[in-house]
């Protein structure tokens, strides 16, 4: 927490001091210059001694530690806590804290969610042609006209706006003290705003054929990189696999599952994307069926239960890799048209998984969405009720069934 002192720095030709506040935070220091003077008489062992001056900072320091807490200022440079206390409402910076709204997120350990607003402060300021957009240039003319250049895009135009608008209004609450009309921002421009819906993206789930093929390709004439022991391209069949055979569970789990997930051959573990928003914190449990097991024993890690964090920085390089690896399985089909299988990502395997639960296993729209982790339309109704997961276990085991046959 920053801590706030007055000080006095060099005597000025007349023989007064100016003033100062002296801002402490994170091993840095600022200065914030007021208008109150002192003289030598006034200054015993570097304390001020005016009683008047000493009222009066100690009133302008509360509104600064007051206006600290309210935003927020722990990641923050003491010149930034400093440069923001001095700054006119007017110029308060959207762009900044944007970048506190993400580091947030990371902090929470949602960076694949918080790189989406990154993205969107990044080209709304690139569209404005302002590097530094304040709250006041936030307004419905440059929004409209925002959409409106991403109106052939499918998902950027819904995605960015929501995004520049759940950070606005965060923005809005934490400077705005409504109790005691106390307004710093405001304007609302997303008032006069329809955010466009996205365009309705095509089916992503690939026919049960096609998985098989992709599962059966033979990879053995593609080398392994120099000093690696399994090529790119079977690590991504691997991964593939586990994300299909455990109800389409998604490459950040994966990558984030701990050791103490695995209890008694059952995974039992909170979904990465939204644990934090959902009050059962995204809860999951699956058996394992029996066509994982080597694969959890090739991929035993050190520190985490599975070895991909071992092997790449973070989760956004591990997807990205096992995507470019999917792609190199595809060069070598044969008797197929690779256009079919040109859209194939990690994430149509859980919807594959999805069609094929609900198609050829009858499983109930509801069962389905229960088994992929997604939030439920009867919070309140589960309130009373002790959840089993075993129905998904069950559906689970005929999805990989009716795929690999009953051996599996």
């Amino acid at each position: 927490m920053a801590t706030f002192r007055t000080c006095v720095q060099r005597k000025r030709s007349d023989g007064n001091y100016v003033v100062y506040i002296r801002i402490a935070h994170n091993n840095k220091i600022a200065y914030i210059k007021t208008d109150f003077l002192v003289n030598e008489k006034e200054i015993k062992k570097n304390t001020i001694t005016n009683s008047f001056v000493n009222k009066k900072c100690a009133i302008l320091i509360d509104e600064y530690i007051d206006k600290c807490n309210r935003f927020g200022v722990g990641n923050w440079t003491a010149k930034e806590i400093a440069d923001y206390l001095t700054s006119g409402d007017e110029l308060i910076s959207f762009s900044d804290y944007c970048r506190l709204f993400t580091r947030r997120m990371d902090n929470e350990d949602r960076e694949s969610t918080s790189q989406n607003y990154k993205v969107a402060i990044h080209k709304l300021e690139e569209f404005s042609g302002k590097k530094d957009l304040k709250f006041s240039d936030i307004t419905s003319n440059l929004l409209m006209s925002w959409i409106e250049s991403m109106r052939d895009t499918k998902k950027a135009k819904n995605g960015y706006p929501k995004a520049i608008k759940t950070m606005f209004q965060h923005g809005a609450d934490e400077y705005n003290d409504y109790d005691r009309d106390i307004i710093k921002i405001p304007n609302q421009p997303f008032r006069k705003v329809k955010i466009p819906k996205q365009t309705k993206p095509q089916k992503r789930a690939a026919e049960i054929k096609t998985l098989q093929k992709f599962f059966g390709t033979n990879i053995d004439n593609l080398k392994a990189p120099k000093g690696g022991w399994i090529t790119r391209a079977e690590r991504a069949k691997d991964v593939c696999m586990l994300i299909f055979c455990l109800a389409g569970i998604n490459t950040a789990d994966l990558f984030d599952l701990r050791k103490e997930a695995l209890v008694d051959s059952k995974l039992c573990y909170h979904r990465k994307k939204t644990r934090g928003r959902r009050d059962d914190e995204a809860y999951m449990e699956i058996l394992v069926p029996d066509i994982l097991k080597p694969l959890f024993l090739k991929y035993k890690g050190k520190e985490r239960l599975f070895s991909f964090c071992e092997i790449y920085a973070n989760q956004k390089n591990f997807n990205k890799c096992i995507n470019q690896g999917m792609a190199d399985v595809r060069e070598c089909y044969d008797n197929l048209h690779s256009d079919i299988l040109e859209y194939m990502t990690t994430y149509t395997m859980r919807c594959s998984w999805a069609t094929i639960a609900h198609n050829n296993c009858n499983a109930s729209t509801e069962l389905v969405a229960f088994s992929l982790n997604h939030g439920s339309a009867h919070k309140v109704t589960e309130g009373y009720i002790n959840t089993d997961y075993s129905p998904i276990s069950i559906l689970n085991q005929k999805v990989v069934e009716f795929v690999f046959g009953k051996s599996r």
